[in-house]
Parts: structure tokens; sequence; C-alpha cells
């Protein structure tokens, strides 16, 4: 059978995957948060292979602008005397992946895990080397793309299913609802093998205090009023990754 034979009747047996899975070989990220090498010195990021570097807020939006990974310093130390320096992926892949009108959200997404949405960051010691890595989903995006956020959730545990990791389902806090029938808020922590390594995997899907589906007053449909995420965080012993109250 021809190579040209071969690729058509994957295409017609698969249709657009075959296709997409040509073209996710031409346009992946130069650069990913799944590349950094902890316990290397921070600068083996190249700025040129990522975009947008800042200062992190533990997951959150990016908040003061920087020119280098070395500029590290300047961003506030955690707890755990950490500092947090998040980027974007190359937005030239975006592009291209948008020119060759791929299907696949993963593709054109960006900055993005597994096909979610996410803001990566590295966790840097005051010594300059990279210790541990932080994946949050975005909350910058539609409601119907943030609900599926928790399912992230799975491709991490799939991931690191030899890890033997302990995962608990968290109760309900004060004033924490549900979101129609579904409640889910699940932690899991593991070690590797070697005992080098350590992760926490969190993930969310209900209402927090105060996020009522329905408005008292209007009787409208309260459109967002939900939490829908999923947190990743790896880091070298004897850090331990950072699990949020």
């Amino acid at each position: 059978m021809t190579a040209l034979r071969a690729f058509g009747l994957a295409a017609a047996i698969w249709g657009p995957l075959a296709l997409g899975a040509v073209a996710q070989e031409k346009i992946e990220p130069e650069y990913s948060i799944w590349d950094v090498v902890l316990g290397e010195p921070v600068s083996q990021i190249l700025e040129a292979q990522v975009s947008e570097l800042a200062c992190g807020t533990n997951g959150g939006p990016p908040a003061q602008s920087l020119t280098l990974f070395e500029d590290f310093a300047t961003c506030p130390a955690e707890e755990s005397g950490l500092h947090e320096v998040t980027f974007f992926y190359d937005d030239e892949q975006d592009y291209i992946a948008k020119a060759m009108e791929s299907e696949y959200r993963f593709l054109q997404g960006g900055t993005s895990i597994f096909a979610h949405p996410v803001i990566v960051a590295v966790l840097v010691d005051p010594a300059g080397l990279v210790q541990g890595i932080r994946i949050v989903t975005d909350n910058r995006i539609s409601d119907r793309e943030r609900r599926t956020a928790v399912t992230l959730m799975r491709n991490f545990k799939a991931r690191y299913s030899d890890w033997g990791m302990d995962c608990v389902d968290l109760p309900m806090r004060d004033g924490e609802q549900p979101v129609g029938t579904q409640f889910i808020h699940e932690l899991c922590e593991g070690t590797s093998g070697d005992g080098a390594l350590r992760i926490a995997i969190e993930a969310s899907y209900l209402r927090k205090k105060g996020q009522r589906a329905i408005n008292l007053e209007t009787q409208t449909v309260n459109t967002g009023y939900f939490e829908s995420q999923t947190r990743f965080e790896q880091v070298l012993a004897p850090y331990s990754p950072t699990v949020l109250p």
C-alpha cells in the first residue's frame, strides 16, 4: 500500500482526526510548560520561545510585566519563598493554526493543556532555580468553555496514574452549593517513585458563597455564577505543592 493510499484510508476511517493529527505535527508550541526542567536555572527558558512574561498571582491573571526570566526576584515571594513567573506560549503557533483552519481547539487555543485554556507558571527559588511548575485553568473564557475546566483533572490523573495518588472528595464549605445537581471538589496528592517530586491536583465544580443561580430581585438566571477549575502543581522536594484553603 502506498503512503498516499494509506493516508487516504486513514482519512476515510478517522475523518478530521487523521487530518488534524498531521496538522498537529506542524504547529505544536515551540516551548510548553512540560519542557521546563526542575532544578535548573530559570534562564533555561528562552524569552524568544515564549511571550508575555509577568509575575504570577497564584493562578490568577498576570501582574507586573517582566522583560527577562532573570527578573523573577521583582515578583513577591509566596509563603514557600518561591517566586511565581507566568508566561504564554508563542502566539505565532496560534496564528499558524488559524491560518490552516484546524478544528482542534488545542491547536488554536494558544496556551492550553489537553485542549483547555490555562495559565502556566514556573516557581523559582531565591537562587534562580526552578523548583516547580503551576497550571491553572484560565477563567477568562466563555461560560460554556469554562464549564468543562473541571474535567482537566481526568487528564492529569491519567498522566500520573502510576504515582499512587491519594484522592479525597472535599466536603461543602459554608455557603457553597452544587451547580444543578453536581458538586465536585476533589484533591489528589502524590509523590514520584524516587520521592523527588510532589504533585497536587485540585478540581472544583460548584457555586461559591453568594453565587446564586437565580437573581432574587429579578428572578432571572445569574449567568456565570459558578466555579469550574482545575489546578495542578508539581514541585521538587522538600517543597510542598500549594493547596488553597
